[in-house]
């Protein structure tokens, strides 16, 4: 079942699911499986959500449906899969794949084929698939899968979605992840709100300028403290905003980690970038931590400039300790 992927991989679950649902779904997906041994599991349940009448979905409880078990035993007409003919994959076994889609579909509207190790195609064979993904068909889906991104030619890669699972040994507190994951989720609905005046959108470039010079600059930060957040953030509430967007503004570089492009911050993508090359996930989602603790410490009514000057502490800790 592809809900099997609900907790261990929430990023990509949840932005496959959405798509499904909000039917807005790519021509090309290219998923990395970052060596991840059920990596190519994930893809053929992705592909049985696409093709399954129940969406292959512990919610609908689908269980060995006709069309998924078919799939399983490679029977199914419109569902392809390409592998490695000995060591590479080859162009005579694109040209026949195109040949197959170029012919009406039989059982269903909508095709799918797969490539596996797609990092192995040879030159012939990357630029025939090149010239199939330029001319894409609303009832052909192609699904990438490849352990080895590297060997992937970039303009194969920018034709495609590309989705990245997180390695198991990078996260396995799953539960820290989600529990992040929802905060921000929660106050970005607030942000939306509050977002909406020329003052608000100010205190938005206020937090991205004050953020960018922390990253490059660290404690130095606390010099121009004053100028840089107290004159925007000095009252309670508005300190408690402030520090939510920190929050939404390090979630959107932790997605950025995982080409995951639903930002807050889309405006800023430059300094999304910029953040992520200070840092890796795992300072990312311990700095996450340190902000939504200092959260919690702005809601005791404890002094807001040393809860403010803590928190900087922390994070610099945090990076310093290259966590």
């Amino acid at each position: 079942m592809f809900d099997d992927f609900k907790n261990n991989q929430k990023f990509a679950y949840e932005l496959l699911t959405n798509s499904v649902k909000r039917k807005t779904i790519f021509h090309a997906y290219l998923i990395d499986g970052n060596n991840n041994e059920f990596g190519f599991d994930f893809v053929m349940s992705f592909v049985k959500m696409l093709v399954c009448d129940y969406n292959y979905s512990n919610y609908d409880r689908c269980g060995d449906c006709n069309k998924c078990s078919r799939i399983d035993s490679g029977n199914y007409t419109e569902v392809k899969i390409i592998d490695t003919n000995g060591l590479i994959i080859k162009k005579d076994q694109l040209l026949e794949l195109q040949s197959i889609f170029n012919k009406t579909a039989i059982e269903s509207k909508r095709r799918i084929y797969i490539i596996k190790d797609c990092d192995k195609m040879n030159k012939q064979s990357s630029n025939s698939l090149l010239k199939f993904l330029e001319e894409p068909h609303n009832d052909i889906i192609a699904v990438l899968f490849t352990n080895n991104i590297n060997g992937v030619l970039p303009t194969i890669i920018s034709r495609c979605q590309l989705i990245k699972l997180i390695r198991k040994n990078d996260f396995d507190n799953t539960k820290v992840i989600n529990n992040f994951a929802n905060l921000c989720c929660n106050s970005r609905f607030e942000l939306d709100k509050f977002t909406s005046n020329v003052m608000n959108n100010k205190m938005i470039i206020d937090v991205v300028n004050f953020l960018d010079y922390y990253e490059e600059n660290g404690l130095d930060v606390v010099i121009y403290l004053k100028d840089m957040w107290y004159n925007s953030f000095s009252e309670r509430d508005v300190c408690l905003l402030g520090v939510k967007l920190i929050i939404n503004l390090y979630y959107d570089v932790f997605k950025y980690y995982f080409n995951i492009n639903n930002y807050f911050f889309c405006e800023y993508i430059d300094i999304i970038k910029k953040i992520s090359k200070f840092n890796n996930e795992n300072i990312i989602i311990n700095k996450i931590n340190i902000c939504i603790d200092t959260l919690e410490s702005l809601k005791l009514n404890l002094n807001v400039n040393l809860v403010v000057d803590n928190m900087l502490i922390n994070l610099e800790e945090c990076k310093n300790g290259n966590s």
